[in-house]
Parts: C-alpha cells; structure tokens; sequence
C-alpha cells in the first residue's frame, strides 16, 4: 500500500513503526517512498484474511468492550490489544477506529489466527504539528490508565520506554525534526501512562 505522506506524517509512521519494533510489538512494515510512505502486505498474499474490528464491534471503541470480544473470540489477542492501546496513548494517535486494526483469519478453516500487526500512525506524534503540552487530563491518557486499572495482568506487557531507546529510533529514522521535542513529549506522556 502506497499512502501519499507530507514530511511530518512520513516521520511520524515511519518513527512509530520503528519504535514497535524496537519494543518487540507486532508491527505491519513501513519503508520511505517519494512523498508517500509503503506499507507492505501482512495478510502473506492474502494466505490469511485481515477481519477489521468493526466486522464484530461496528464503530464501538470502547476499549472494555473491544477486550471483551476480543476475549471471546481470539483470547491470544489480549495482549496485543493492550500493546496498541499502549503506543496509541504514548504517540498521541487519535485515529484508532474499529477500521484500522483487527485480527488475522485461516483462510482455509476460517480459524481466528491473532491479532493483525498494528498499523496506520500517519495522525499521530507530529503529523499535525509539533504538540505544544502534556496533561494528566489527555483523553487517551485517561482512557488508558482507566482500562490499565482494571486489568493490572497485563501491566506485565507494558513495554519500557528510555530516552536511549527513543534517539536510537530518531537515528535510524534519520529525518530532520526536533529531537529534543520529540523525545521530551513521548517520555511526558510515558510519565503519565499507569504501568506500576
């Protein structure tokens, strides 16, 4: 897929796809194009079926009702869930709607497989502009923390954030934005995430 990107979107996919990688989370594949971003195919050349959310939630995102389904349907996708929920709250990425994450499908036996890698950032972190401050009041702070709180189990699967960690992703991201912005925002925000 080819989704035509201006210079913060592109740094924003590609950062954040760089930084799930780094913290071991299950990402589709991001690569720089000319003006656009590429993301490459995770269903393998449709030998397995990508099911979006919103086939067995609609438009609900209510983070306790996407778990409870996910938990009657594909259990192993718990963990996953929590992990996008997580990087979404981290980088600021309002975009999360039923359409843009989802689980993988046999398509021989129709079986649930797992939670689909974990795609689509490109309004997230600075895509709209370099966020001005952080507040324990952030909707997704708040919406995370309260979710996190209910199910402390899966604290455990919160990975660890380190500003070592962050200029590492900015090296290998290489593209001109404010570093220290960057990092100064993701680690106000992971300050603010309940992992203990």
């Amino acid at each position: 897929m080819y989704k035509t990107a201006n210079h913060e979107e592109m740094f924003s996919e590609l950062f954040i796809y760089h930084l799930e990688k780094k913290l071991g989370m299950n990402m589709a594949v991001y690569e720089r194009g000319d003006k656009c971003v590429k993301s490459l195919d995770f269903t393998d050349s449709a030998s397995v079926n990508f099911e979006p959310a919103f086939t067995f939630m609609g438009d609900n995102e209510d983070y306790e009702d996407v778990f409870a389904r996910l938990n009657e349907l594909c259990p192993q996708a718990s963990a996953d869930f929590v992990k996008m929920i997580f990087l979404d709250t981290l980088t600021a990425n309002p975009d999360r709607h039923t359409a843009n994450f989802g689980l993988l499908r046999d398509i021989k036996t129709g079986k649930l497989i797992s939670f689909a890698p974990v795609f689509d950032h490109n309004m997230a972190l600075i895509a709209r502009g370099y966020p001005k401050t952080v507040s324990k009041n952030d909707i997704l702070i708040c919406l995370f923390n309260d979710f996190i709180n209910n199910h402390t189990e899966f604290k455990k699967y919160l990975p660890i954030v380190t500003e070592d960690i962050l200029k590492s992703v900015l090296a290998t991201v290489n593209m001109k934005v404010r570093s220290k912005d960057i990092i100064e925002f993701l680690m106000k925000r992971y300050a603010l995430i309940q992992k203990n």
